[in-house]
């Protein structure tokens, strides 16, 4: 087999083996690692629920002694706050467990077979063209030796199966070139979303921080001890 088409198909091979041995098992980690950060979130989340609701009785307490009513406000207006960034926190964890990891799963289920097949289809057709071509170039060989006289139209089909192999072997590559990048963008799709979804987040927590910044005489009154500015 000529130089080039065998360099051809080692690519297209290189394309899939990377495919099957380094994206996909890449993939499945991911998986992995992305259960266990819910798992540890949903932990993390129920615990601040806890803390949060203690921290606003603490606040009701307040509220009903004649010295610390503003104190009392305050700690209730956090811990509410606190708890609905919790609830906002809770849709970013949906975003990521419902179109990002739900769907890595599953492509890595469904991609793994789909791989194998295409790069064992690609290996038994790259197979049968290149014994159909050689087989042929061998008998060319043999008339053009013995100067048989249908030498020329044999020559005529090796050409013909050489252009073909060819033109298998490139759009092949293209093909696994394909599937290849279309499976990085989808990675890179599902977690700009997800940033995207963290953004939002954070910037409801800064507007609600600007929320809760107390004026400087509010602050003076009820912390004498600390100083107005740094």
């Amino acid at each position: 087999m000529a130089p080039e088409m065998d360099q051809f198909y080692r690519s297209t091979m290189a394309i899939y083996k990377s495919i099957m041995e380094q994206f996909n098992p890449a993939l499945e980690n991911l998986v992995y690692l992305g259960n266990n950060y819910l798992r540890a979130f949903h932990a993390l989340s129920e615990a601040a629920e806890v803390y949060f609701s203690a921290i606003q009785k603490i606040g009701e307490q307040a509220l009903q002694s004649s010295t610390s009513q503003i104190l009392g406000e305050i700690l209730v207006q956090m811990s509410d706050t606190q708890r609905h960034l919790n609830s906002d926190l809770e849709v970013v964890v949906q975003t990521f467990h419902g179109d990002l990891l739900q769907h890595m799963e599953k492509n890595t289920k469904l991609d793994m077979q789909f791989i194998k097949d295409s790069r064992q289809h690609y290996e038994v057709e790259y197979r049968h063209r290149a014994a159909s071509l050689e087989k042929c170039m061998s008998e060319l060989w043999h008339m053009e030796r013995k100067r048989d006289k249908n030498a020329r139209e044999m020559k005529e089909s090796v050409n013909r199966l050489h252009a073909q192999m060819q033109a298998f072997v490139s759009e092949s590559q293209r093909a696994a070139e394909l599937e290849e990048k279309r499976r990085y963008r989808f990675l890179a799709e599902k977690h700009l979303l997800l940033s995207n979804t963290f953004l939002q987040f954070f910037g409801r927590v800064s507007r609600a921080a600007d929320g809760q910044l107390q004026p400087p005489e509010v602050a003076a009154r009820e912390f004498p001890s600390l100083p107005l500015t740094c």
